[in-house]
């Protein structure tokens, strides 16, 4: 066996299926990422928010925050129950993915003054990809064959990485716009919220062909 095949082993990704599993975190926390934590924010108080008084752009972004975990927090409970009694947490977790992904996708099309429309795509998006999560969650312990610990902290670095690494290349667009053939920065930022959706349906493939389901 070879030095990667070895380390693979050890991480518990031997199998395609549970290297399928991982990839999907590598897929999705560039949402986390770049929308969450980075980019979109700012983007939300500079311009979506950027004609309103004050510090009202940034009040009305923590409510949308807020809105979406509660959203997701309630509804959360009742779907992992509906997909464990009928078998359907690939079909669940297809759904969220597509939402989060085209919520996330209609970010590109927001500009100054777009409150409500900005405002109700991020939430949708929180939802998707949160709501993913819960059913890509329940998935661990149909493919981690006996070491769920390993392969769980196997996506969570993977998760990292790929993460980073959009990251870097969405600021490095953001902070020389012009290099990369943006007009600017509001442009850059606008480009970096779609290439999040773009990431994570490629990434996410994976999972959904080669992950099977009980």
């Amino acid at each position: 066996m070879s030095r990667v095949g070895t380390l693979a082993n050890r991480l518990g990704l031997g199998s395609r299926e549970s290297f399928s599993w991982a990839m999907y975190d590598w897929a999705n926390s560039a949402f986390a990422t770049t929308v969450v934590a980075a980019v979109f924010p700012i983007y939300y108080e500079s311009v979506i928010g950027g004609g309103l008084p004050g510090n009202l752009a940034s009040v009305y972004f923590g409510y949308t925050t807020a809105a979406g975990l509660a959203l997701i927090a309630l509804a959360s409970p009742v779907l992992g129950a509906i997909a464990d009694r009928y078998g359907a947490k690939k079909k669940f977790l297809g759904g969220f993915v597509v939402l989060g992904v085209l919520a996330t996708s209609g970010l590109f099309f927001t500009g100054e003054g777009d409150v409500l429309l900005g405002s109700g795509l991020f939430v949708a998006a929180n939802v998707g990809f949160i709501g993913a999560n819960v059913f890509y969650d329940s998935l661990l312990g149909h493919v981690s064959e006996g070491n769920a610990d390993k392969l769980s902290a196997a996506g969570y670095a993977l998760g990292y990485v790929g993460g980073g690494i959009l990251l870097i290349i969405n600021l490095t667009w953001i902070l020389s716009p012009e290099t990369f053939g943006f007009s600017g920065t509001a442009s850059a930022s606008r480009a970096a919220l779609l290439s999040v959706a773009v990431w994570c349906t490629i990434f996410s493939i994976p999972l959904f062909r080669n992950v099977s389901e009980p």
